[in-house]
């Protein structure tokens, strides 16, 4: 009686997933046959395959302007043509202005009011109010802090010269260091202090390795159904609770003691005092001035460590590469002195550098959107159903041959004044693009620059037998990277 109850219910559920299968078929669109139950990512769920490669495969797999995929059993639209995701992001974006990212207010307020999941008028009242915190003269204030923690990385490679050493840990030693300082005004110290809290609390904050908070940021993304029935949240409990009284403490004692620092804290806190009664979102309450902040400590994090971390992995492959690197920032620092935040935006060969590892290694290897209408692309007559997503392939796009040639070859040049005007808009998108791009942008990118100036005017990198050649992409993390270490020997020059 068991085994016939089992059946039946199979049977429905196969009915049923079969029945959705269809969508893409019955409006004429191109598709990636399904796996049942799974869609197009049975092999992320297996962990078989990091998103950024299941991404890429689809992408290459087809030569229309789009193409349909299943996740699970949502259809989404994968849009492959540049000139319909400028529409889509910038032309057209108030018909796609929210992500597709599961929201619960009760069950996560902390994610409810950050702007990377926020919605509609929330969405668009907190952009209004955060864009001039992140402006180049904000940035100018912050880079006194950010050399501090700068010094303590030269200070590691110092000791360590001569070593084969994790650079992975390393720069998410210094990428916790630079973000603590300037997001919560803190001397956190990760160098000095190999058992540091705020090091851990970042580990776990947005944590893949565990398998329970896998399957919770994932359903975020692909299973929103789950995030309301399970009342998920994005961030793991424990750490963002951490992290909301470390804000709240810092916040008291900045106003007992009169401290200024222009660090995000102050910045904040700047923007609730001169709120009037006409502004249309208010930081009324500490949890949605912590959510700001802990968005900033959670995005910076990982993505910085990573870029930087696969930053020297390339420049330890490419050694006339690294070495014109070093050419052009001794010679800056020389003619000035010191490293500032001017000498830093000066340098053209430091900038085409970090702009060919975030094109062969994108923070996030896709985006998405969603139709707030019925949405008819000119290009093709066909018409997007209200409510149903897009996805942004941009792991297929920075790897397309028609617009990087031997996109698996490491190229800085690609970003030369002469190669850049030359570049297909659109197929660039590192931080996404339009009303919607990433509002850290200029911080993600000052954070990076200053680090890699200063250690590569010092330090050497090499590859060793440990060093993955290739790399191995982790199918369990959220953002590109290798599985297991990443281990590159330093020297001093």
């Amino acid at each position: 009686m068991i085994l016939i109850y089992f059946i039946f219910f199979f049977l429905i559920l196969y009915y049923l997933y079969s029945k959705n299968y269809t969508f893409w078929q019955s409006l004429k669109v191109p598709f990636d046959k399904p796996f049942f139950l799974f869609g197009s990512f049975y092999n992320i769920a297996a962990r078989k395959e990091h998103v950024f490669e299941r991404i890429r495969t689809i992408y290459n797999e087809f030569s229309t302007p789009y193409v349909g995929i299943y996740i699970f059993h949502q259809p989404i639209l994968l849009i492959r043509s540049p000139e319909i995701l400028k529409k889509v992001l910038v032309k057209d974006f108030d018909k796609f202005t929210n992500r597709n990212i599961a929201t619960n207010e009760a069950a996560d307020p902390l994610a409810f009011h950050t702007l990377f999941i926020a919605k509609d008028a929330v969405w668009r009242n907190l952009r209004a109010k955060l864009s001039p915190v992140f402006t180049s003269g904000k940035m100018k204030l912050m880079f006194p802090l950010m050399q501090e923690c700068v010094d303590d990385l030269h200070s590691f490679l110092s000791q360590h010269a001569g070593e084969e050493i994790e650079v992975k840990m390393m720069m998410k030693k210094y990428s916790v260091d630079i973000i603590s300082t300037c997001a919560f005004g803190i001397n956190t110290f990760c160098f000095r202090n190999d058992n540091s809290e705020i090091l851990k609390m970042a580990t776990k904050l947005v944590d893949f390795k565990s398998f329970v908070r896998s399957i919770s940021i994932f359903s975020f993304f692909f299973l929103p159904r789950f995030v309301d029935i399970f009342r998920l949240t994005f961030a793991d409990k424990s750490a963002s609770d951490y992290l909301i009284s470390v804000f709240k403490n810092t916040l008291q004692e900045r106003e007992k003691r009169k401290i200024i620092r222009h660090d995000f804290i102050d910045l904040l806190n700047n923007l609730r005092k001169s709120e009037t009664i006409t502004d249309g979102y208010k930081f009324d309450d500490d949890i949605k001035m912590a959510a700001q902040a802990i968005a900033f400590f959670s995005a910076g994090n990982d993505t910085t460590s990573i870029t930087l971390a696969l930053t020297c992995y390339e420049l330890s492959l490419n050694k006339a590469i690294q070495d014109r690197l070093r050419q052009e920032v001794t010679e800056n620092f020389h003619e000035n002195g010191s490293f500032t935040y001017e000498t830093i935006q000066q340098m053209k060969y430091l900038d085409m550098v970090i702009s060919e590892t975030l094109r062969k290694y994108p923070l996030a290897p896709f985006l998405t959107r969603e139709a707030d209408v019925d949405y008819t692309f000119e290009e093709t007559g066909f018409t997007l159903g209200k409510g149903v997503s897009i996805i942004v392939p941009i792991s297929g796009l920075h790897y397309d041959p028609q617009y990087y040639p031997q996109p698996d070859k490491y190229d800085p040049e690609r970003f030369s004044d002469d190669n850049k005007k030359n570049l297909t808009p659109y197929t660039y998108l590192p931080f996404g693009e339009g009303p919607r791009n990433c509002i850290g942008q200029r911080f993600a990118l000052l954070v990076s620059k200053v680090a890699m100036a200063a250690i590569i005017k010092d330090f050497v990198f090499d590859v060793t037998d440990k060093t993955p050649v290739p790399l191995r992409f982790d199918p369990g993390s959220l953002f590109v990277q290798n599985r297991g270490g990443l281990h590159l020997k330093v020297t001093k020059v």
